[in-house]
């Protein structure tokens, strides 16, 4: 085919082949301009529903002018040939741009200029009522100037039109196909936001959200699975672009944004929308539950929530409700977004405890109380002497999901251990939990007036109390039962 003429184009060099053509360079040689021809494959050219499938492309694209969008020039048959003339790209696929930077991520702004651009182009399509059904990063171009072009369109149904799709079949790349298209269902301009949201996804993380080793795998996870929580992979996003992949990637088309125009006015601006910088964020910690097999380890539980609530209090700009407001919802199965409303707060940390031996295992998340989204989770399997370490990094990260920047002071007072004796801080632990049950108030207000959180003498001070109540115990069981001993 290279250094062919067909019609009046010279075939200069192959772009690529996909599932609806194999895409030649060319020469317009009476227009002298370089063009992109698409053929349709020889043997399936035959193919009514094949030939059908490509004309709709040529028609719908035809309609469409706009700057993110490769322009169609023509559409020709030559013998048993069919093919479409179209705009030369000269760039990159979004693709090649992602993989080449690797393994570091693309700049925030980069991403929001190429998401704000296929916005543009998506919305022009939906607003002739064409529907891409094939939106991946792969179809994307980059030309040397910044400028995105989406292309191909051969997958594109104009609203209404004859379906295609046979039953049991699918079209699209299955990685970005949403779950009605995956199950050959019905679908509209709502399809192209799913897959736009994995697209942004993939450009803020490098790596798609849903990537099983099999395509089978990969079907399960797009309509079991929820996808990793983004600020895993990275702590710099914003909270409205968490929010708007969120919503892109709801399984429901009709919880999911509701249209390109919207995804534009949010792109736009929320660049310029920071929040100031004195701006207190807030969280509430509910108390861990206990996941172990001994009910005894709700002490552990609730010594480690509460100390994380101060661990969390000692950050400045993050307001950390106290214990004695989240302890009515402890030992309860409650929503995490009611109790935010309730608290008054934005974020909400909730987790459990599994005490095994001397191991632990202990899982956290961090909930956003206006979307109910998840900002941030980890799960650690650590031995019980860690315990001071997972709490400082709890703490740490989820100052990264709020970003919240830590100072030098802040980052050393979280890294500061209470106590180097672990027997001792089970000890204390246990205390806590003893006096918080059934203890006398003023023993409670010893533990707060008290410069350090576990010294021994606190300890002593514990068991002596719990001594001299053993003691009187024993002697009014004397009392009661021993003759003259009233005397």
């Amino acid at each position: 085919m290279i250094g062919k003429t067909i019609s009046h184009y010279r075939i200069l060099e192959k772009l690529g082949e996909g599932g609806m053509g194999v895409v030649y360079k060319a020469e317009d040689l009476k227009l002298k301009r370089t063009v992109a021809i698409k053929f349709l494959p020889q043997e399936i050219a035959a193919k009514a529903e094949e030939r059908e499938r490509f004309m709709i492309e040529a028609q719908a694209a035809a309609a469409l002018n706009h700057p993110n969008i490769a322009t169609i020039y023509a559409i020709e048959e030559i013998e048993d040939k069919i093919f479409i003339v179209m705009e030369y790209v000269d760039g990159n696929e979004l693709k090649k741009i992602v993989q080449e930077n690797l393994p570091k991520v693309l700049n925030l702004r980069e991403v929001l200029d190429y998401a704000t651009q296929i916005a543009q182009g998506l919305k022009a399509a939906h607003e002739k009522g064409i529907i891409h059904r094939d939106i991946k990063s792969n179809n994307i171009m980059v030309t040397k100037k910044g400028q995105v072009k989406i292309t191909d369109f051969g997958l594109a149904k104009l609203a209404g039109a004859k379906q295609l799709t046979k039953t049991g079949t699918t079209v699209g790349t299955i990685a970005y196909m949403s779950p009605e298209q995956i199950q050959s269902a019905e679908v509209d301009y709502r399809t192209d936001l799913w897959s736009y949201g994995v697209l942004l996804y993939e450009l803020l993380t490098g790596q798609l959200p849903f990537r099983g080793e099999y395509e089978a795998a990969i079907i399960y996870e797009i309509l079991n699975e929820e996808p990793k929580a983004i600020q895993t992979f990275r702590s710099d996003l914003p909270d409205f672009m968490v929010s708007l992949i969120s919503q892109l990637l709801q399984k429901d088309p009709s919880l999911r944004i509701s249209s390109t125009r919207e995804i534009i006015e949010r792109l736009q601006i929320r660049q310029i929308d920071k929040p100031p910088e004195d701006e207190k964020k807030s969280i509430a910690v509910l108390y861990f539950e206990n996941m172990s097999s001994e009910k005894e380890n709700e002490y552990f539980c609730a010594g480690m929530t509460e100390d994380l609530i101060i661990d969390l209090s000692k950050i400045h700009r993050l307001k950390v409700i106290p214990r004695s407001d989240v302890l009515p919802f402890r030992d309860k199965e409650v929503k995490s977004r009611q109790v935010g409303e309730i608290l008054k707060v934005n974020h909400i940390l909730e987790g459990s405890v599994r005490k095994t031996g001397n191991r632990i295992r202990i899982t956290a998340q961090l909930i956003d109380v206006k979307s109910g989204f998840q900002l941030w989770a980890e799960r650690y399997d650590r031995l019980i002497e860690d315990i001071f370490d997972i709490q400082a990094e709890v703490s740490q990260k989820i100052a990264a999901a709020l970003k919240i920047s830590l100072t030098e002071s802040e980052k050393q007072s979280l890294a500061k251990k209470p106590t180097d004796d672990l027997r001792a801080y089970d000890f204390y632990m246990r205390g806590s939990e003893f006096l918080l049950r059934g203890g006398k108030r003023t023993t409670r207000q010893q533990f707060r007036c008290l410069s350090t959180p576990y010294p021994s003498i606190l300890i002593s001070l514990w068991l002596m109390q719990l001594l001299l109540k053993l003691f009187r115990s024993i002697m009014y069981f004397i009392v009661a039962i021993v003759p003259g001993s009233k005397k």
